[in-house]
């Protein structure tokens, strides 16, 4: 296994783990807040703006720049 496949495959597990974050949030009644309540939140100060925006930026760097 090489280290691009590691890489992937620990982004795909950060993904698969996001997304069961998600729906434990949205079908029970489990404290965790849905990720559309954690952005609102992020988005109300500017810091958290421009967290979101270098976060953007980064992913489009890294994956969609080839």
């Amino acid at each position: 296994m090489s280290s691009h496949d590691l890489t992937v495959t620990g982004y795909l597990v950060v993904l698969l783990a996001a997304a069961g974050l998600q729906a434990v949030a949205l079908r029970t009644s489990a404290p965790v807040p849905p990720l559309g309540e954690v952005l609102t939140r992020i988005m109300r100060t500017r810091i958290g703006r421009v967290g979101v925006l270098v976060a953007w930026a980064w992913l489009g760097l890294h994956f969609f720049a080839r």
